[in-house]
């Protein structure tokens, strides 16, 4: 078991390392985000169930199935397993990405009915009164779809709606939860080769996977106008929309 346990460790430890490496450094993720995102997120499951899973090995070898933690030769190591099992909470807890206060803002103004609400595209939409151009997407219960009155004035019906589309996207494929991860990740072993690249590639991913779901509904012409209108001065703006090109 001590072996076996070894083994499933230094092999979760190598699908850590080498995934980021992998999947931030190959040109089909760009041609491919959600492929790269569900292969990102089967990597992170392998590793940290290989890593639990040796672990257990390791600690549990010899020990009789009736009495796996040794409580009953010595009460201490009751104990013992429920400090580890509160230090894994606390760990839980501490590197959890939680969200920001704009979106606490945006919930509170799409749940009091501050931001007035308007159907694009089969999609409910949250519109605020602001000059500067803002489309977000707020997952949870109370969250959705909102974008700005100065962005949705410089649009035309299509680019609107491929806006929209875009943001519908981020929240149907929990997108959140994949930089949530990625980013928990990052916060919690930076020493890690490729945490912090593996983040900002999500982050990056998540932006094309959106406009592919968009493309597919409005076509990849009314996606590119939207994005260059939307972020089009910012530099992952123009690489989107030279992706879209064509």
């Amino acid at each position: 078991m001590v072996v076996a346990g070894v083994v499933l460790i230094v092999l979760a430890l190598a699908v850590v390392v080498l995934a980021p490496r992998v999947l931030t450094r190959s040109a089909w993720t760009i041609d491919h985000p959600r492929t790269a995102l569900v292969s990102w997120s089967v990597a992170v499951l392998l590793g940290v169930a290989g890593f639990v899973a040796g672990i257990a090995l390791v600690v549990l070898a010899d020990r009789p199935l009736t009495d796996l933690f040794g409580i009953a030769a010595s009460p201490s190591h009751g104990l013992n397993v429920g400090v580890a099992l509160v230090a894994v909470l606390a760990f839980v807890v501490a590197v959890r990405v939680r969200p920001g206060p704009e979106h606490d803002a945006v919930r509170e103004a799409m749940r009091s009915g501050a931001a007035p609400h308007r159907e694009i595209a089969g999609v409910p939409v949250a519109l605020v009164e602001a000059d500067h151009a803002l489309a977000c997407a707020v997952p949870g219960r109370a969250g959705g779809v909102l974008v700005s009155t100065g962005l949705a004035d410089q649009l035309r019906t299509d680019e609107l709606e491929a806006v929209v589309a875009h943001e519908r996207a981020h929240l149907s494929q929990h997108h959140a939860v994949a930089v949530a991860v990625a980013e928990s990740i990052e916060r919690a072993v930076p020493w890690v080769p490729g945490a912090r690249a593996m983040a900002r590639s999500t982050r990056v991913l998540v932006e094309f996977a959106a406009d592919d779901a968009a493309a597919r509904r409005l076509g990849r012409d009314a996606v590119r106008r939207a994005v260059l209108v939307a972020d089009g001065t910012s530099a992952l703006g123009v690489i989107r929309a030279s992706r879209l090109e064509g």
